[in-house]
C-alpha cells in the first residue's frame, strides 16, 4: 500500500488528523499562487469511536463532499525507522526494504503496511539511507473506510513529520539549512531540511504541556530541552558532514510561544524564532495560537505539493482575482 505518492485531481485539499481527545480538519486552497485556508475546525472526541460521526458531520457543515482528503496518522498509529536502502531498482524499493525492518516491528511483517521516503543522497557521505513507515494494516484499512463514509476522497495517508516538512517547505527559507520544532506535551519533533529537502526528523521525548513553565520541574525539562536540540544539531553537522544549522523555528503553541523562544534563544547559539502561519497564507478561517497548534498537522496535509517560491500573498488593498485550477501533479510531483 503506497501511504505517499497517491495522484491529486482536484483542486483544492482536506487534511485529517486525530490530536489527544480531538478531531481536527483543515481546508485549503492554492489562490493566485499562495495558500488559501478555507476553513479549520477542532472538535471534542470523547472516544475513538466518535470520530467518525464527527467527521461526517463536519464534512456535511463545511460543505466538503467528495473532495480530496489527506488523513494523517497519529504518532501512536505508526512507527518510523531509518535504514540503509537494500541494492535494488527504485521501484523494487518498498518491497525490499520490509525485510530491513521485520525485527524492529511490534506486529508481523504480514500485518504491516510499510512505505518509504528518501533521505538525500548527500546527507549519510554515500550510504544510501530511506526511513521507513511502519502502520497496521487492519488500521490503515478502516481509515481508508472512514474517509469514504464521510464522502471524502482518499488522496494519501501522511504522518505528522512529512505534513512538518510541508509548512517548512512553504513557510521557512532553509536555504542555508533550517530545523522546525513542534512542542507538544505527548512529546516533541524536530525536523532539519535544507533547500527543501529532510535531512533528519528525530522525536524528542521532553513533554512540554501548555503550561510547562509554571511547572516546578521547568529547569530540568529545560535543560533536557536544550540538550536534545543541541545534540541534533550536532548530529547534523558532525555525523552527516552537513554546515551549522544557525536558524530554528518553533512551531505556535497555545500561550507560551514568545516566552519558550526567549528561552530558548539565551540558551542556544541558533537565531530562534516562532512560525505564525497568518503571515503566509490568507485565511477565511479562525486561526488562534491554539488554533494552529491543534490543527497544525492537518494544515500540513494540506500544503503537500505547494513550492516555497509559489507563496506570495497578494496586496491586500488589490481586488483577489477568481480562483483558476492548479494544473494536475504526477505522482513525482505529490511526494516530492
Amino acid at each position: 500500500m503506497q501511504l505517499f505518492k497517491k495522484k491529486v485531481k482536484q483542486q483544492g485539499r482536506v487534511g485529517v488528523t486525530m490530536v489527544p481527545g480531538k478531531l481536527a480538519l483543515a481546508h485549503l486552497e492554492q489562490r493566485d499562487g499562495a495558500p488559501h485556508l478555507l476553513g479549520c475546525e477542532v472538535r471534542n472526541l470523547e472516544s475513538r469511536d466518535d470520530l467518525e460521526s464527527e467527521l461526517s458531520k463536519l464534512v456535511k457543515e463545511m460543505d466538503l463532499a467528495e473532495k480530496q482528503c489527506s488523513y494523517v496518522l497519529s504518532p501512536d498509529e505508526y512507527s518510523l525507522h531509518l535504514v540503509e536502502a537494500p541494492n535494488v531498482e527504485p521501484e523494487e524499493l518498498r518491497s525490499a526494504v520490509r525485510w530491513s525492518v521485520k525485527d524492529l516491528l511490534d506486529m508481523k511483517i504480514d500485518e504491516a503496511a510499510i512505505d518509504v521516503f528518501p533521505v538525500p543522497e548527500d546527507a549519510y557521505r554515500g550510504r544510501k539511507m530511506v526511513y521507513v513507515v511502519a502502520a497496521n494494516r487492519n488500521r490503515i484499512q478502516k481509515i481508508v473506510e472512514l474517509v469514504t463514509k464521510a464522502d471524502l476522497e482518499l488522496a494519501i495517508i501522511d504522518i505528522p513529520e512529512l505534513a512538518m516538512k510541508n509548512i517548512s517547505t512553504s513557510f521557512i527559507d532553509d536555504a542555508n539549512g533550517a530545523a522546525f520544532m513542534d512542542l507538544r506535551r505527548t512529546g516533541s519533533t524536530m525536523n532539519i531540511t535544507h533547500s527543501g529537502d529532510l535531512y533528519l526528523t528525530r522525536r524528542i521525548n521532553t513533554q512540554m504541556e501548555p503550561d510547562v513553565m509554571q511547572s516546578s520541574d521547568w529547569e530540568n525539562l529545560r535543560d533536557r530541552l536544550v540538550l536534545e536540540i543541541q545534540r541534533s544539531l550536532d548530529y547534523y553537522e558532525s555525523q552527516m558532514g552537513k554546515g551549522q544549522v544557525t536558524k530554528i523555528v518553533i512551531a505556535q503553541r497555545q500561550t507560551d510561544t514568545a516566552e519558550i523562544v526567549r528561552v530558548l534563544n539565551d540558551a542556544l547559539t541558533a537565531q530562534v524564532t516562532a512560525l505564525n502561519m497568518l503571515d503566509h497564507m490568507q485565511c477565511e478561517a479562525t486561526l488562534s495560537t491554539e488554533m494552529q497548534q491543534l490543527a497544525s498537522a492537518a494544515i500540513g496535509a494540506t500544503l503537500r505539493g505547494i513550492k516555497k517560491q509559489e507563496v506570495k500573498l497578494p496586496d491586500p488593498e488589490t481586488p483577489e482575482p477568481s480562483p483558476e485550477p492548479p494544473p494536475e501533479e504526477t505522482p513525482e510531483q505529490e511526494a516530492a
